[in-house]
């Protein structure tokens, strides 16, 4: 009788345990429909905490492994908030997601028992020791002075202080949502003397992308004063950031006279380089056109000129060559500024594009040394390198 109530006692203690590990991380409401997990907030006077998720995205599971599972965050989550997990793709969710204009996942908003957002994130940025991150932003979400709806009703009152803008600007990015309309609207109320302000550089670095806007054309056309008051290197990049792209969404439209015009427009301007702008984008294009013949002498001009530094893009010109060009003496120029990448930056993925551009020259010797290479370096940083074995093979092959 003894034993078997020691069994009895010792099968609870179990089952309790496995029970504590099975409730480990936040409790989500999976089953509740909205209305429910509204009319639940409101008598717990709650928000709720929705973790807007698809099946199929990566950054999502991610987050319910790494952050959803920890000790500290569940703590907090399942003390402060209604949770609900709830897929953007299947039944309530997808009208959700139209109400809440959810685009990007994962999108982590907190609503009221109202049914109004009071905060909103975005994306996967919560590692660290108690992922501390994250639940700061649950704090966020309660305090009045960091909350997003609460920026929002200062900034639609139009009572929000200058200098506050960009932190509003950068919640709503973070969240996903759109502060170029935000930024557009804000800075439409200034006047072009104050342009130049700190907030108001802050503001057209990091938001204004559109080269046709009255902002990046005051700050093209006095780009010496802003350099003066900032850095040469912010100013010339962000004009530089605009025209690329603006040059490469007329290549993208086939607008073939429209990136004819731009183009000139930029190498007439002063205080900038618009050839290194240009040269660029004539690379994009002759890419996007597959016109390798003048793809690469445009390329390798590019790099001597302003890129023979850049380890990165030496490697992706490098990488478009050995994939799409055969001309043997291209090959080879490839194959050395290659090499020169490897120089800045002796890594798998560098080695790997140096042992193809030699191989497919022909220069079997010192294929098969950067192949090797390039396998010993993926083995010391446990990277994956059977498509180099398979080449490492290919090129032994060879007489």
């Amino acid at each position: 009788m003894y034993f078997k109530k020691l069994t009895s006692v010792l099968l609870v203690v179990v089952l309790s345990t496995m029970s504590f590990a099975q409730d480990k991380g936040i409790q989500f409401e999976h089953n509740s429909t909205w209305n429910e997990l509204l009319a639940k907030a409101k008598a717990q006077n709650k928000l709720i905490f929705v973790d807007a998720f698809t099946t199929w995205c990566g950054p999502c599971k991610w987050m319910a492994k790494n952050v959803f599972t920890n000790d500290t965050v569940a703590d907090y989550y399942n003390r402060t908030f209604v949770c609900a997990k709830i897929d953007m793709e299947k039944g309530e969710g997808i009208e959700l997601a139209k109400k809440y204009g959810v685009r990007n996942y994962p999108t982590l908003m907190y609503i009221n028992a109202d049914g109004e957002l009071m905060h909103r994130t975005c994306g996967v940025n919560y590692n660290g020791p108690a992922c501390r991150k994250f639940i700061q932003d649950g704090k966020d979400a309660l305090d009045p002075d960091k909350q997003l709806a609460a920026f929002t009703k200062k900034f639609d009152s139009g009572k929000m202080e200058a200098s506050a803008v960009p932190s509003y600007l950068y919640m709503l990015k973070n969240g996903c949502m759109n502060a170029d309309a935000a930024s557009a609207k804000y800075l439409g109320t200034q006047a072009e003397k104050d342009l130049s302000s700190r907030s108001n550089w802050t503001i057209i670095r990091d938001f204004v992308n559109d080269d046709g806007s009255k902002e990046f054309n005051y700050l093209v056309n006095n780009s010496e004063a802003f350099t003066k008051l900032y850095t040469k290197d912010s100013v010339e990049t962000k004009i530089s950031d605009v025209y690329k792209s603006a040059l490469i969404s007329k290549i993208r439209g086939n607008d073939d006279k429209g990136y004819e015009t731009l183009k000139a427009k930029v190498n007439s301007l002063k205080n900038i380089n618009g050839e290194k702008i240009t040269s660029y984008s004539d690379m994009s294009l002759y890419k996007y056109k597959k016109n390798w013949a003048a793809y690469s002498p445009v390329a390798f001009a590019y790099i001597d000129r302003y890129a023979n530094n850049d380890a990165t893009l030496i490697n992706s010109i490098a990488w478009t060559i050995y994939e799409n060009v055969d001309e043997k003496a291209v090959l080879e120029k490839a194959a050395a500024f290659s090499k020169h990448s490897t120089e800045l930056n002796d890594n798998y993925a560098f080695n790997d594009t140096y042992a193809c551009l030699l191989y497919k020259s022909g220069k079997k010797e010192e294929a098969v040394k950067a192949a090797e290479h390039a396998i010993d370096l993926a083995k010391k940083s446990n990277e994956d390198y059977k498509s180099t074995q398979e080449l490492l093979d290919k090129i032994k092959m060879l007489k």
